[in-house]
């Protein structure tokens, strides 16, 4: 699957399930991808928006009062072009968004959802 397509603006935009649309800026994802041990990151980039339009859970942030975490399970991840992986479990990708600047803070794969208050809507 390829990377993101940014507009010409260096911004993508993601509809999500709650909070309207959000953006994330090619700055940004340079620096969540940066490390060398998020390298296989722009090859699951199509995970965030299926994350943020088909969550299976979306979180509170435990501090951050305008901050969500979206979850989604999937059944394998990309950690090479060609190559992935199934964990027995699958993987959650987490999808952090700040809904008062309609930005993604960041995103990150992890073995489950983490505990927190589950939002819901009126």
């Amino acid at each position: 699957m390829p990377d993101i397509t940014f507009g010409p603006l260096g911004k993508a935009i993601f509809p999500t399930k709650y909070h309207g649309d959000v953006t994330l800026s090619q700055g940004k994802w340079n620096t969540i991808c940066n490390a060398p041990e998020r390298s296989y990151y722009p090859l699951n980039g199509e995970k965030i928006a299926t994350t943020l339009i088909l969550p299976d859970t979306v979180r509170h942030h435990k501090r951050e009062i305008y901050q969500f975490l979206y979850y989604k399970q999937f059944s394998h991840i990309l950690i090479q072009p060609g190559i992935g992986v199934a964990p027995a479990n699958g993987v959650y990708f987490a999808v952090v968004i700040d809904s008062s600047s309609k930005r993604i803070c960041t995103v990150f794969p992890v073995n489950n959802p983490k505990p927190g208050e589950e939002f819901k809507t009126a």
